[in-house]
């Protein structure tokens, strides 16, 4: 497995950088310092969080992408993408959202195109929040299950149109469980003949439906091709991104679970940079045997 990190946050970009510097600072932003810098902190795999590039006017040109490679072959890393979902919902009731969802997401998927054979996954979110309300508003359980195959069929729809104007792989899709239920997130999965991507977090928070996160990673293991890797606190403002050990549930038999099954994909920690090291230091005292690289305490900005 390869541990990385997904630095580039609405803090570092309000509080390090717009705080300071104003929109100018944002626009002067270069994205590949940010990763040039948690290479050299040590970290092996970088994931790219595309929804700022909608949000924020920060340039992503061709000069940056051959900038992005480079560091990519110099300090032998991998990269993923997040494919955008604020304000986007794949699967949501009102055709031309769901319209608007799919061509952010085209959008998106062009703005790196050059990068596509360096990225090894995009991980996507199958609904949003709109369909999220609606299934928590239901409370018949039988009424919740229709209502999110109705949602199901639409996301695959939104997801099938996105695969065909981009011509993306979709071996590189991960869908990752979310706030919907997990079994019609897995029939989106087989539908479509996509990968998945596992976020811990959201498995203990409940927000994927009542699973045990290590039966969930036992049986669907194979299918997975990234992991984000967080526990959950319902006592933080932001419950699913808290460090490992910072949360009630978080079982070290995962580490060891994805460890003794060779899970060879990115790991991913969508944490601050001291929470990612306070989540190391878990891992290495609670799955000593997990290779862990030399991680350098930087800052990245």
């Amino acid at each position: 497995m390869r541990f990385g990190i997904s630095p580039m946050t609405y803090d570092l970009l309000i509080d390090g950088i717009l705080a300071k510097k104003g929109l100018e600072g944002i626009s002067e932003f270069q994205f590949s310092d940010l990763v040039k810098r948690a290479a050299e902190s040590g970290y092996q795999h970088f994931e790219i969080e595309l929804d700022l590039f909608q949000v924020f006017p920060i340039p992503m040109n061709n000069r940056q992408i051959r900038i992005l490679q480079d560091i990519k072959n110099e300090y032998d890393i991998t990269y993923s993408a997040h494919l955008p979902f604020l304000s986007l919902d794949l699967g949501g009731p009102n055709e031309f959202i769901r319209e608007g969802s799919v061509n952010a997401l085209i959008h998106s998927y062009n703005s790196i195109v050059e990068l596509e054979d360096d990225v090894d996954v995009f991980v996507l979110h199958p609904t949003g929040e709109t369909v999220a309300s609606v299934i928590n508003f239901i409370e018949n359980r039988q009424i919740q299950e229709i209502t999110a195959e109705l949602f199901s069929v639409n996301a695959i729809q939104s997801i099938e149109r996105f695969i065909e104007e981009t011509n993306i792989n979709k071996n590189k899709i991960a869908i990752e469980n979310i706030e919907f239920p997990f079994e019609a997130t897995m029939k989106i999965i087989n539908k479509l003949g996509t990968k998945l991507c596992i976020d811990t977090a959201h498995f203990l928070g409940g927000f994927s439906g009542n699973h045990d996160l290590l039966e969930i990673t036992e049986k669907y293991l194979d299918k997975t091709v990234e992991i984000h890797l967080q526990d959950y606190d319902d006592k933080s403002l932001f419950s699913d991104h808290s460090a490992l050990g910072t949360g009630k549930n978080f079982p070290p038999e995962f580490l060891n679970l994805i460890d003794r099954k060779n899970f060879d994909g990115p790991v991913v920690f969508e944490l601050t940079k001291d929470e990612t090291i306070e989540s190391i230091e878990y891992i290495r005292k609670n799955a000593p045997q997990i290779q862990i690289p030399d991680i350098k305490d930087l800052s990245f900005y």
